[in-house]
């Protein structure tokens, strides 16, 4: 098999799934998502994807030093501080996918007479915590999502 075989594959006939790779992550990704310079870079940030599908969507991996904490404080971090700042969190929980603990939730915020939702992903491995994610169209991208972060 050759390299270019390994970077795509179809999964179906409408969907051609890519692979990104670079020195610190590699995931699967629809043929519909492409990167993008993200003005607000984390300076953590590794790598930000986006669509026009739907309503459009980002979605940034970001890398940091977990500071020893597991993916359950990083969970709790992240909703606490959401909620301080008015967030309500919904369909919050870990799953566990080849071994490693992932936290995947929701959050809804409204100010301003303007409401967002977001989804929040993140897991520690190797010492490094990892969190992407964020969408303006959360149920037409919801098979995306899965592909990217191996759901499916």
């Amino acid at each position: 098999m050759s390299d270019d075989d390994n970077k795509k594959c179809v999964v179906d006939s409408e969907i051609e799934i890519k692979r990104f790779e670079n020195d610190k992550i590699a995931f699967n990704y629809p043929s519909n998502w492409y990167e993008f310079e993200n003005k607000n870079k984390n300076p953590a940030e590794v790598i930000a994807m986006k669509t026009d599908k739907g309503k459009g969507g980002t979605f940034s991996f970001s890398v940091a030093n977990s500071g020893g904490k597991t993916t359950e404080y990083w969970k709790d971090f992240m909703e606490n501080f959401l909620k301080d700042i008015g967030a309500k969190i919904l369909d919050s929980k870990i799953r566990n996918i080849e071994g490693v603990n992932i936290f995947d939730f929701r959050s809804e915020i409204s100010k301003s007479n303007v409401s967002s939702s977001q989804r929040h992903i993140g897991f520690v491995k190797e010492k490094a915590f990892l969190f992407f994610f964020t969408s303006l169209d959360l149920d037409s991208l919801k098979e995306d999502i899965n592909i990217m972060i191996g759901f499916k």
